[in-house]
């Protein structure tokens, strides 16, 4: 099934499956940069705010079991072309929204959207190009997601200065469009897999049913939600509003504070890889990194008044040993019989992304229950005690993913790792 382009055209083909990983990571991350406006623009608490952003991780999440197949079936032309319609849908919607329930339909449909771009890039890696490059190349379209991450939060937050956030998230929106426009028209189609629904269906379920049976798939999905969700609820959505009120700082520092947790994936994630590899050790890694995440988190939250070069990087030492969870994903693929190794990842990425909706209103929940009753401008304004309190959840679910983590079984890694799809 592999058939490998020539020339420039699949190094454009790669760039387009990338950029629209890099297209939803800013999608994802953009209401960090945006929790005062979005409390006034709908009166909601910080509970339902939490639950407001999480509709996308609702989409996001089952859509992780079906996609593999759905682009096995379709191709990535198709696929990659509708996510990019859906995301500039959802973040229209969601920009010109009166009402909470406006809006949830947006962010549900950013994140169906959304839910396209990690296995469509994986796709196109093993479509286009040989074996000896996937490994390096869904690599470096992960960290560019990462850089994506990066400008929802800095970059994203001094361009509300110029423009208000519903007309940011239309541009936004309007990108999409522009995005699916130059994925139909450059995108060759592939040869894919003609699945009738009936084969697509027995597919699907005789994978999943396999790999919910494994204990071990169980357990190591879990270790992956509980490291993910300090991720999730700090960098996502509370962070920055954490460090606003920690360090009265502008929003546009605070933003670009946070933003060093995407940095820290960045340039964890292939750093702790290779390190992995060349030790021959998945769980002894997996172990440490949640132990160091464990204390920079802490030291984060619970020592005040540091030093801002400190606080960067400590904020940049979370993310860079957070992206240990990725270890997770190849103990998912290296831990599963040969024909379901997709839907080893899938099930995984469902369970981590169903915790990170799960997380942001719970967080907000624990805020509004610490809230001291202060408002500017009608708005809930919570103290640096009540962040501190919301947050306590964070550094519990890491000790409990350090309990889970002695029993992960792991599989003597083997010289190749790549994530097998339909090109293999």
């Amino acid at each position: 099934m592999t058939h490998h382009k020539t020339g420039i055209l699949k190094w454009i083909i790669w760039t387009l499956a990338a950029f629209f990983y890099f297209y939803e990571y800013v999608l994802r991350v953009s209401p960090s940069v945006m929790v005062p406006e979005l409390m006034n623009a709908f009166h909601v608490d910080a509970t339902t705010l939490g639950l407001l952003t999480s509709f996308y991780f609702y989409a996001y999440a089952p859509m992780q079991l079906p996609v593999g197949l759905l682009i096995d079936r379709f191709g990535a032309k198709k696929l990659l072309t509708f996510a990019s319609i859906v995301c500039g849908l959802g973040a229209i919607l969601f920009g010109v929204s009166s009402y909470f329930l406006q809006a949830s339909l947006g962010r549900l449909l950013l994140g169906f959207g959304s839910s396209f771009g990690f296995v469509a890039m994986v796709y196109v890696c093993s479509h286009w190009f040989p074996k000896s490059k996937r490994a390096l190349l869904v690599g470096l379209a992960n960290s560019i997601g990462m850089v994506g991450a990066f400008c929802g939060q800095g970059p994203l937050g001094i361009a509300l200065h110029v423009v208000n956030w519903r007309v940011a998230l239309i541009i936004l929106g309007i990108t999409g469009f522009f995005l699916a426009f130059l994925i139909y028209f450059i995108v060759e189609k592939e040869n894919s897999y003609e699945l009738s629904k009936k084969n697509l269906t027995k597919t699907l379920f005789s994978g999943l049913k396999s790999i919910c049976k494994n204990r071990h798939a169980w357990i190591n999905a879990v270790t992956a939600l509980l490291v993910y969700v300090t991720t999730s609820a700090v960098a996502d959505l509370w962070g920055v509003p954490f460090l606003q009120a920690a360090y009265q700082i502008s929003k546009q520092q605070a933003a670009f504070a946070i933003s060093m947790i995407f940095i820290g994936w960045l340039v964890g994630g292939p750093v702790i890889g290779w390190l992995s590899d060349y030790i021959r050790k998945r769980k002894a890694v997996i172990v440490i990194s949640i132990v160091l995440t464990l204390i920079s988190l802490s030291c984060v939250v619970y020592i005040l008044h540091l030093p801002l070069p400190l606080l960067y990087m400590l904020l940049f030492c979370i993310g860079f040993f957070s992206s240990g969870e990725l270890l997770n994903f190849t103990l998912a693929t290296e831990l599963a019989a040969p024909n379901v190794k997709a839907s080893a990842i899938a099930f995984t990425n469902c369970i981590v992304s169903f915790g990170s909706g799960f997380i942001q209103p719970v967080v907000g929940k624990i805020l509004d229950l610490s809230w001291n009753g202060a408002t500017e401008n009608g708005i809930n304004i919570y103290s640096t005690h009540a962040y501190q309190w919301a947050f306590l959840i964070l550094p519990i679910f890491l000790c409990i993913a350090l309990m889970l983590s002695y029993f992960l079984k792991e599989s003597n890694p083997t010289g190749e790792h790549h994530i097998p799809l339909s090109g293999d």
